[in-house]
């Protein structure tokens, strides 16, 4: 046998095993359930069977000195928000403004509610594809009204422990 045949002979293996040892890359299929989101339905006060769409609705998340913008004036009787992972508490605050921004009178000042959930959380393992999701549990919640006092008269939580993100998790009443 001579050495080229011997270096082609190894060669040959060495692809081999590396093509039989590959597997196709595992990707997180999105109809797997991983982390939910909180899931708020708002309702009217004096109706409470009735959804009502808080006008122009403004969602901002607060974390340490920074603010980001979720939503901006949206109209929506449903909305889903994303629970932090890193901590037991996530802060939003929920502004309801008057009209348009380019139509707002610019006397009026907008209804801010600071909306503070706290929760314990559990990792649990979905697969390899998508490792971990966390699901929340024993979700309480608290309320701060702005200068005007609170715009968001009462809620209910309806699903204290959230593991999915099909059914809404809050009832808020305006």
């Amino acid at each position: 046998m001579s050495k080229s045949y011997l270096k082609i002979l190894a060669a040959s293996v060495v692809f081999l095993m590396l093509i039989m040892g590959c597997q196709r890359d595992d990707i997180c299929p999105e109809s797997t359930q991983t982390t939910p989101m909180l899931i708020l339905s708002f309702y009217d006060v004096d109706d409470r069977e009735s959804y009502k769409r808080p006008t122009n609705l403004s969602v901002r998340s607060m974390v340490a000195d920074s603010v980001k913008t979720l939503y901006r004036r949206i109209n929506p009787d449903t909305i889903q928000i994303p629970l932090r992972t890193d901590q037991n508490t996530t802060t939003y605050t929920f502004t309801l403004y008057d009209a348009e921004e380019d139509e707002e009178d610019p006397e009026f000042t907008p209804d801010t509610d600071t909306l503070t959930f706290t929760y314990g959380t559990e990792e649990v393992y979905v697969n390899r594809a998508c490792a971990y999701k966390v699901i929340y549990n024993s979700l309480k919640l608290t309320i701060e009204g702005g200068e005007e006092d609170e715009w968001i008269d009462s809620y209910i939580i309806d699903e204290p422990n959230i593991e999915d993100d099909t059914e809404s998790h809050i009832s808020i009443f305006f």
